[in-house]
């Protein structure tokens, strides 16, 4: 058995099934250990998983029958109770794995909070061209609380430690000192939730910045409106649709060059509301599937 397996447990599979098709591979990131207002996301990998058992397994964007393609189930990677850096070396640690035992397989990662898309870049550091976030916030802080690696520190720490560029989208929460810094930097773009008169601008300035390049996609569920997706740790109004966001989804896929992989972070299962938010993290992994799918196979 390779190392990195022992370091990976498998209990429970997304939608209830895992067919061993190596299209898709999903791997749960059960971390919470820096969450600065409502703890609860190490539950979201289950939750997400139990949630998708429960809808269809058909992309409407792509008119595409899941189930009928299949996907691989690795479980969740065993992570130490509150030891943020073990944690961040053993995500690495296992994505690396991934990469190595899974060529040409489409991984998405089941957080946990947002400080586990760090390793997961640090890992495919060579293969990404350009990073593209959804989130409420900036996470660009230098440090928060005195601690450098948090989830209100990630994308700073991709920037600075990693040297990747950032498209935030849906970006409307920031610090003074978060937009000192992107004002200086030249990594760090912003799409506001777009206002209806300038939609299509949007999408064609996703179609521009992605096009011939490499890119992984990281979706913190607080992007979305708290209307939609009121289980997060850190809710902020004046959110993405739903709609919204799987449509400038759907254009980063169909412009990009390659998708290197997705996470889906900062689902809250104890500030839900009878799974909503859960079911709909099930159903962006459902829908970006498709879209993988119909733009590379």
């Amino acid at each position: 058995m390779t190392v990195w397996r022992h370091l990976v447990s498998n209990s429970y599979t997304f939608a209830c099934q895992d067919t061993g098709d190596r299209l898709l591979g999903i791997i749960g990131l059960p971390m919470d250990w820096t969450t600065s207002y409502f703890p609860g996301t190490r539950f979201a990998p289950a939750r997400i998983r139990s949630a998708a058992c429960n809808i269809e397994l058909y992309s409407f964007l792509t008119r595409k029958d899941i189930e009928s393609y299949g996907y691989i189930d690795l479980g969740d990677v065993s992570l130490p109770n509150g030891d943020v850096i073990e944690s961040l070396k053993r995500i690495e640690i296992v994505t690396k794995g991934f990469i190595e035992d899974y060529p040409g397989v489409t991984p998405v990662f089941l957080g946990g909070e947002h400080l586990v898309t760090y390793p997961i870049v640090k890992a495919f550091a060579d293969e990404i061209d350009l990073l593209l976030v959804f989130d409420a916030h900036g996470d660009l802080r230098s440090d928060y609380l005195g601690v450098k690696y948090s989830h209100a520190t990630v994308s700073r720490r991709i920037v600075e430690d990693l040297g990747k560029k950032i498209l935030i989208i849906g970006g409307r929460a920031f610090s003074k000192e978060e937009l000192d810094f992107i004002s200086h930097s030249n990594e760090v773009d912003v799409i506001p939730p777009p206002l209806s008169s300038n939609w299509s601008e949007v999408l064609d300035f996703i179609k521009r910045v992605t096009s011939n390049r490499s890119v992984y996609i990281s979706i913190d569920m607080d992007a979305v409106d708290p209307g939609y997706a009121p289980g997060v740790s850190n809710p902020e109004p004046l959110g993405l649709t739903p709609f919204e966001l799987l449509s400038i989804l759907k254009e980063i896929v169909y412009s990009s060059k390659n998708i290197i992989g997705l996470d889906v972070v900062e689902v809250n299962p104890l500030r839900d509301v009878n799974d909503v938010t859960s079911i709909l993290a099930g159903k962006i992994v459902i829908e970006f599937y498709g879209l993988i799918l119909d733009r590379f196979h």
